[in-house]
Order: C-alpha cells, then sequence, then structure tokens
C-alpha cells in the first residue's frame, strides 16, 4: 500500500510541474497553449542528448540547462506566433481562439524535429546519467529522484504562488489576468508581462520535461499526449490560475490513477481519470479550489 502512495505522490510532482505552467498562460493571458507538451519534450530531449554516450552531468547541470531551453521556446512562441495573432485580432475571444490553433501548428512544428531528432523511436535514457540511490522510508523504498521530484516540484509551486501574491511582478501579472486593456493604460508593458509568463511556464515545462525522462528512463517525441490532457485535468480539478488549487489537483489526480490501476487495472487508468473531468465540468465547471480570477492566486 505504501508503495501505492509513493507512487501516486511522485507521479503528482510531474503532473504539477507540468500543469503548473498552463494555468500560468491560461489564467494570465487567457492563452491556451497547446504546444505546452511539446516544449517539455523537447526539454526531455535536451537531457537525453546531453547524457548520450555516457556523459555523466550532474542534475545541477542539466536541469537549469533543460529549463532555459523550455523558458526560450516559451518566449519564442510568445514573440513569434501568440504575440502577432493578438496584435491583428479585432477581439479578446476572436485572439483566444486564433491562439489556440496558432499553438496547436507550433506543437506540430514541434514534433516534427522532435521525431526526425529520435528517428521515430523510443530512446533509452543513459542509466548512468543519474545516480539512482534508495532509501528505507515509513516501511517502503524512495529514490532520491522521486524525492528530487515531489521536493522540487512543491518548492516551485509555493514559490510561484508566493510571487503572484507577494512580488511587485506578480501583482502586475495578477492585474494584467483582470484587466488586460487597463494596464496598458496605466503603463504597465503588457508585451514584457507575456514574455516574463512564457518563459515561467516554459521553464517549468523544460523542468519537467527533464525529470519525467529520467523517471521513466526514455524520451520520444509523443511522450505528452496524455500527459496533457491530465494537466487540463489538474486545471479544472483546481481551477483556472489557481496555484494552490494545481498543487491539490495534481495529487489528486495522480492518487485517483494509481487508485484506479490498483484496484481496475492499468487499462481504465485514463478513462476514470477523463470520468472524473467530465463530472467536474458538469458540476462545478469552475474547480473545487478555484477563486474568482488569478488575481487571487
Amino acid at each position: 500500500m505504501l508503495d501505492y502512495v509513493r507512487d501516486a505522490i511522485t507521479l503528482g510532482g510531474v503532473y504539477l510541474l507540468f500543469g503548473l505552467g498552463l494555468t500560468l498562460s491560461w489564467g494570465v493571458l487567457n492563452v491556451l497553449n497547446l504546444a505546452h507538451g511539446n516544449v517539455l519534450v523537447a526539454a526531455a530531449l535536451t537531457g537525453y542528448l546531453l547524457t548520450t554516450g555516457g556523459a555523466v552531468l550532474p542534475i545541477a547541470v542539466l536541469l537549469p540547462v533543460c529549463m532555459a531551453v523550455g523558458a526560450v521556446l516559451g518566449l519564442a512562441l510568445e514573440t513569434l506566433v501568440f504575440r502577432p495573432i493578438r496584435a491583428r485580432a479585432r477581439s479578446e475571444d476572436s485572439a483566444a481562439l486564433a491562439i489556440l490553433i496558432g499553438s496547436i501548428a507550433a506543437g506540430a512544428v514541434l514534433h516534427a524535429l522532435a521525431t526526425d531528432i529520435t528517428g521515430g523511436r523510443v530512446r533509452v535514457i543513459d542509466p548512468r546519467s543519474f545516480a539512482i540511490e534508495i532509501y528505507p522510508l515509513f516501511g517502503t523504498t524512495v529514490s532520491n529522484l522521486q524525492l528530487l521530484i515531489v521536493g522540487l516540484s512543491l518548492a516551485i509551486g509555493v514559490a510561484l504562488a508566493l510571487f503572484v501574491t507577494r512580488t511587485r511582478q506578480g501583482r502586475a501579472l495578477r492585474a494584467l489576468a483582470y484587466d488586460r486593456q487597463t494596464c496598458g493604460l496605466l503603463g504597465i508593458s503588457t508585451d514584457r508581462l507575456a514574455l516574463t509568463t512564457m518563459a515561467i511556464a516554459g521553464a517549468l515545462a523544460g523542468a519537467g520535461g527533464l525529470l519525467l525522462a529520467l523517471y521513466i528512463g526514455s524520451v520520444e517525441a509523443s511522450m505528452t499526449d496524455s500527459l496533457l490532457l491530465k494537466a487540463f485535468a489538474v486545471i479544472i480539478i483546481g481551477g483556472v490560475g489557481s496555484v494552490y488549487g494545481a498543487i491539490a489537483g495534481a495529487f489528486l489526480i495522480a492518487a485517483a490513477e494509481v487508485a484506479t490501476v490498483v484496484l481496475l487495472g492499468s487499462g481504465a487508468r485514463d478513462a476514470v481519470v477523463f470520468a472524473v473531468i467530465l463530472l467536474l465540468l458538469l458540476l462545478r465547471p469552475q474547480g473545487l479550489f478555484a477563486r474568482t480570477a488569478w488575481q487571487r492566486a
């Protein structure tokens, strides 16, 4: 039983790192970025390429590099895709739809590049790239990688919540989420804030990509197909723009998934998770932990 709890907590950490970036871009910029999963894959591939051939790089080097790759891709998406679409759109609603389509196109480009790099095959991470150590804990065992995933995801989640509620830049992001036009009239650089948001979202995807690749031991171009939908489940449960809600949602989804595998088998895992999503959309579409808007974090 404790093994299942450990696995659920670890899985929740992965979902949290991935879901936080989505809830940030969606809550602040009203950007439903379907290329977010491809950013994660790009970071995972970076980790794979850096460790190809038996190169052993410390996680303290790999993690910042992969986060930087994610941040750069986030900046590129905002600069080359989302901002031009936003500038030409006639309304916020039309901009949101056009950006959604643009993110799909950008994701397709990134997916094609990832497929070309991997040759369309699963690439195995060299086990020497991260020295796994096992520790006894409360009647079960836990690895240093699992501790890193959970600890880092929770630390980043809390840090992000404090950032958006306690810092000047965070207050500006909340103002942008509340009323973009008024922010512009007040002299706040909405373009700069959008870049900041997408860079943070990309960096979070980068961290998630590396840790997921190390955890499962492999990389492939389509590794986030189901993960993207589960990230949306995290947002739906927690409420769009709620950081603490995303934290709760990530671990609830992971717990439901592991419990389903134990009780019903792996074949029913995704079906149960998405049944929960459908039920929430019908009964409480704003999310279990949602506040009225991102500005309350």
